[in-house]
């Protein structure tokens, strides 16, 4: 049996899969739709009171798929999506209570997501015991809005201010959710969780903007936006959150560039505690929930974990800084031809593509008598060469025992 159930704060999740704070969820009718997919909870559209920040420009969504392939399969999206439109009373009277009854029938937790003027204390504390009265198991405070982030950003102290107002009034866990620019990042998570945050919500989506290069405009809305960079923000999300998880011992909610359960994985393996999955749904459909529970349940039953706990941060025991490896490293200045490693061609799998050749600059490789050739006094031993030949037909190898080093999987042996 496979038990994917978490707990957070004091909160029982029933499976480490959310919805991330969007349009996904906002009334009851959205929260039965996406509950019935079989997420651990919900999370809620950002709300708030300031009727500037309700402002809906449209057309306000713009996928980038038709300008590139890699962008289609990267899910790849820009937006100008702003906080709920309607006004605080409604949300607080009609919208969150709906939300929680969806919730209270499904047995799962509501997270809900709402910020106000980072000056505006009152409002601050007057919207968190309004939301725990509606029904909110957790509270996130979207400290990572494009339309506030700014001011928090600057001044630390603000933010600090606001945690202490939010945990006077109201009697619930409750969490930041930070943009990738958040700095200093140590300093605030510590700050932060000395004055009463129960977890971090990483990341919100980096800012961008794009350019119809035909038109010679740009796409979509003339204004820097939500950049929604799909897939290829989760390296940059995860070592964020690697940071985070080093530094401070406090829960994570994992949050850029989850498509699927190996994506999901990867945050859970580095420690993070939930996950909260936004683009894809909006690539894909509200059937990524399910396939990524599926996936991370099948890999666990694979690997014979009976619960996530069992592997919860397995990978972060073996993340140090790039200081410290560099220290380690045994050949720190050598230069070829006396460089350790070597490329070794497999040339049963290799198919002449010569990518390898096109892309290695130190000119090692090379067609040569219908097969590749390498020159090993010219290798730097980069590894280069094994991650980009598409039919893994490389492999980096000790040029003394001929022991493979790299092959494209795993940790490189010399670091492990």
């Amino acid at each position: 049996m496979v038990d994917l159930k978490v707990d957070v704060a004091g909160v029982t999740f029933k499976n480490p899969v959310l919805p991330a704070a969007s349009e996904l969820v906002f009334d009851g009718p959205s929260a039965k739709r996406i509950a019935e997919v079989g997420v651990g909870g919900i999370v809620t559209k950002t709300f708030t009171t300031s009727p500037e920040f309700r402002i809906r420009v449209r057309p306000y969504q713009f996928p980038l798929n038709h300008f590139d392939p890699a962008f289609k399969r990267s899910g790849s999206f820009y937006s100008l999506a702003s906080p709920h439109v309607p006004e605080m009373n409604v949300v607080m009277e009609n919208n969150v209570p709906e939300i929680a009854q969806v919730c209270k029938e499904n047995k799962i937790p509501l997270v809900v997501s709402f910020y106000e003027k980072p000056h505006d204390l009152t409002s601050w504390k007057r919207v968190a015991k309004g939301f725990e009265k509606a029904g909110a198991r957790i509270l996130e405070l979207n400290f990572s809005s494009p339309t506030m982030k700014g001011d928090l950003e600057k001044s630390l102290s603000s933010s600090f201010k606001i945690i202490a107002a939010v945990a006077k009034s109201s009697h619930i866990p409750f969490g930041i959710k930070i943009s990738p620019m958040m700095e200093p990042l140590i300093d605030a998570v510590k700050g932060w969780k000395e004055r009463g945050i129960s977890f971090v919500t990483a990341h919100n989506a980096p800012s961008g903007i794009y350019i119809d290069v035909e038109a010679e405009v740009p796409y979509g809305a003339p204004a820097i936006g939500g950049y929604l960079i799909g897939r290829p923000f989760l390296p940059v999300s995860l070592a964020r959150v690697v940071q985070i998880l080093k530094n401070i011992e406090i829960p994570v909610i994992g949050v850029g560039g989850i498509f699927k359960g190996n994506d999901a994985l990867q945050y859970l393996l580095c420690g993070s505690s939930l996950v909260q999955v936004g683009t894809a749904v909006y690539i894909e459909g509200t059937g990524v929930f399910k396939k990524i529970n599926r996936e991370i349940t099948s890999w666990m039953r694979r690997k014979k974990y009976s619960s996530i706990s069992e592997f919860r941060g397995k990978a972060l025991k073996k993340i140090v800084p790039s200081a410290e490896l560099k220290m380690k490293e045994r050949f720190p200045y050598t230069l070829p031809p006396e460089t350790p490693y070597r490329p070794k061609i497999d040339h049963k799998k290799c198919i002449l593509c010569q990518t390898c050749c096109r892309c290695c600059f130190y000119e090692v490789l090379h067609l040569e008598n219908g097969k590749i050739g390498v020159e090993e006094e010219r290798c730097w031993s980069c590894g280069l060469c094994v991650g980009i030949c598409p039919e893994k037909a490389i492999t980096l190898v000790d040029k003394k025992t001929g022991k493979i080093i790299w092959k494209g999987q795993g940790l490189a042996l010399s670091f492990s």
